[in-house]
């Protein structure tokens, strides 16, 4: 499993644990916000977990341009995928949890070798993948509607994947490749990949719908470590810089939460 999958993993599992926590006492002066219901705790719940949808986006003339001279079309400049997070209500309007995600865009083609004719498939994957703990501050409630702003802290990881392929091939075919002499592959796969720690503040509308579930819509701006000359080959640093990956910009998330 991918270093960034088990930071996602381990990153969910925490957010749907977390509702289940011990939470803030219920004083009378607990009870001051409500929704269009039933009487809650600062802004809703006081704790909830849920999903979301995102979108991250991205520049990298690098991936681009290569993308272009591999003969693959689709890389757009933004990431798409989906991931959980869960918190805690500690008072004051004070909440805190864990949230964990995944992201990916690709660009895939076909291309044909104008010296043999022979045509393959191509493909230029990135995929992004984070996880870390989440500070939110978020007293603000009108009607069914809560406000909020925080932040996200975390780790995460940015894998690239270059891959080609002739569209058959056996076990013997792709192992071959391996065997004796160093020959040109037809059936190829090349992944780089690094870590990164990031930071996303935003700011968070969540609406309630029901008593125990409200739709939730954060937007934001991430924040991260990446460096082109820090990518890795297997666990190898590569020598000089690796392509450009700009993430240092704005991010959507929208879904469901539950709680209570």
């Amino acid at each position: 499993m991918k270093a960034w999958k088990r930071v996602v993993v381990l990153a969910i599992i925490t957010a749907t644990l977390v509702p289940t926590m011990a939470l803030a006492r219920k004083s009378q002066e607990d009870y001051e916000w409500k929704t269009w219901r039933t009487r809650r705790s600062y802004a809703g719940f006081n704790g909830f977990g849920g999903f979301f949808f995102g979108g991250q986006l991205y520049t990298s003339n690098a991936l681009s341009n290569l993308a272009d001279q591999m003969g693959v079309s689709g890389m757009k400049d933004n990431m798409v995928g989906f991931g959980g997070w869960g918190m805690a209500h500690i008072g004051g309007g004070w909440r805190i949890g864990g949230l964990g995600y995944g992201y990916m865009t690709k660009a895939t083609g076909v291309y044909t070798d104008p010296t043999t004719s022979e045509r393959y498939n191509r493909r230029v994957q990135l995929d992004i993948g984070g996880g870390g703990f989440v500070i939110e501050y978020s007293p603000w409630m009108i009607g069914p509607v809560n406000f909020g702003i925080g932040s996200v802290l975390g780790w995460g990881s940015a894998t690239l994947t270059l891959h080609q392929d002739s569209g058959a091939f056996t076990w013997n075919d792709l192992a071959n490749q391996y065997v004796g002499e160093s020959v040109a592959s037809e059936n190829i796969s090349t992944e780089i990949l690094q870590n990164f720690a990031f930071a996303d503040p935003y700011v968070t509308t969540r609406v309630h719908l029901l008593d125990w579930m409200a739709f939730s819509a954060t937007v934001g701006y991430h924040l991260d470590t990446l460096q082109s000359a820090r990518w890795q080959f297997a666990t190898n640093d590569l020598s000089g810089n690796g392509p450009d990956l700009d993430m240092n910009q704005l991010f959507i998330r929208v879904g469901l939460v539950f709680g209570g």
